[in-house]
């Protein structure tokens, strides 16, 4: 019993990192240590070549407060609202502790805040790589450029060298880590499913924000207990896989799960797009096998070439997680999930899946809106 309570404790620990309280410590932990932290806004950055010179890949969350007026002085209101909050905590000094923000051209919406954080110079170092909307022959020669292109303006900046051995022992950690969060969905996919689907999210995002060796090492701690442990879900059907992009706060899985539902699984980048699949060690250079990573797994909205893709990955998610609904909440004002919406519609009705996209906001809001939403829908089930 008592160690039950004990790594019960633990859990609640890592699922609670990314907390508005808590989510900072890592980063200024490792700052005290006289290391650098790069703040990441997309996933599609290679976080492998910042660790492989000893820079902490640093997940940025925006406020969850409901205000951003120091925002709304760069940024109209009718737009990307994680961008918006992002910054927001730049504006109001709660990030001054990291050395450099990077992100991508994911949107207008990215390279507009990316804009202003270059204008303002706050962090000092800012950087966006090229990103491109699909995947050929020619943009992944172009996308090979830009990951070589950012290893080489990173080393003039750091003054440190990105070796070779460096970048494979970063890939070898890092695909650890992506191996023991499958392992961690694998738990969802049971009758009784060991963990929430609040409380994957919370590791998912506890997993982008620690070093990850260490994020590593309490995950593994954990792991034989989370085998054995008893689910917490009140309800256990029906199952729901969860999409969306930008979704941090947990308070809206946990809202769809109180309307009385499992959430088994996610399609969002802030749980299984992001490490769904593993670097290819078997190449010889390994900034070429990270660079064919990042564009193979499991896309965002921005690939619009690559939507019939996505989708049919969701719908084998679907199926190899004994899903019964798919529920889509939307970021407002994110425009390629806008316009991804009609074509997951059509095809999901196709194949007789239940769907329903809801937009919301990136602070928590609108719940009384979207809990009377939700329950409809389930009770259409």
């Amino acid at each position: 019993m008592e160690n039950t309570k004990a790594m019960e404790s633990r859990l609640k620990t890592l699922i609670e990192a990314n907390q508005p309280e808590n989510r900072n410590k890592w980063a200024l932990k490792w700052k005290e240590d006289g290391k650098k932290v790069m703040g990441l806004l997309c996933t599609y950055v290679p976080e492998e070549v910042l660790a492989a010179v000893d820079i902490l890949p640093w997940r940025i969350s925006g406020t969850w407060r409901e205000a951003a007026p120091l925002a709304a002085v760069y940024r109209p209101e009718m737009t990307c609202r994680y961008c918006s909050h992002v910054l927001e905590s730049v504006l109001a000094n709660e990030l001054d502790f990291i050395d450099g923000v990077v992100t991508t051209q994911l949107d207008d919406d990215f390279k507009r805040l990316w804009d202003v954080l270059h204008f303002i110079k706050k962090p000092p170092f800012t950087y966006i790589m090229y990103l491109p909307h699909s995947v050929s022959k020619t943009t992944l020669r172009m996308w090979n450029k830009s990951v070589a292109d950012f290893k080489k303006d990173l080393e003039a900046w750091a003054g440190v060298k990105v070796t070779e051995k460096a970048l494979g022992d970063q890939i070898q950690i890092f695909n650890k880590m992506r191996s023991l969060l499958r392992k961690v969905y694998e738990l969802r996919n049971r009758v009784i499913p060991a963990l929430t689907g609040a409380e994957a999210l919370g590791i998912t995002s506890a997993a982008r924000i620690m070093p990850r060796d260490e994020f590593n090492k309490e995950l593994e701690t954990l792991l034989p207990y989370l085998e054995k442990r008893q689910g917490t879900l009140k309800r256990t059907r029906p199952r729901l896989l969860l999409s969306g992009e930008f979704l941090d706060n947990s308070g809206y899985i946990e809202l769809v799960e109180s309307c009385g539902s499992a959430v088994v699984m996610d399609e969002c980048d802030t749980g299984a797009k992001y490490f769904w699949d593993a670097v290819d060690s078997s190449f010889s250079n390994p900034l070429e096998a990270l660079a064919k990573r990042y564009m193979d797994r499991p896309g965002t909205s921005r690939m619009a070439l690559a939507w019939d893709q996505q989708i049919e990955q969701l719908m084998g998610w679907v199926k190899e997680f004994n899903v019964q609904g798919v529920v889509e909440l939307r970021q407002l004002y994110s425009l390629p999930l806008d316009y991804r919406f009609f074509v997951m519609k059509r095809k999901l009705a196709e194949a007789g899946i239940p769907y329903i996209s809801l937009s919301r906001e990136y602070h928590l809001a609108q719940v009384g809106m979207l809990r009377t939403r939700v329950e409809a829908f389930i009770e259409m089930i």
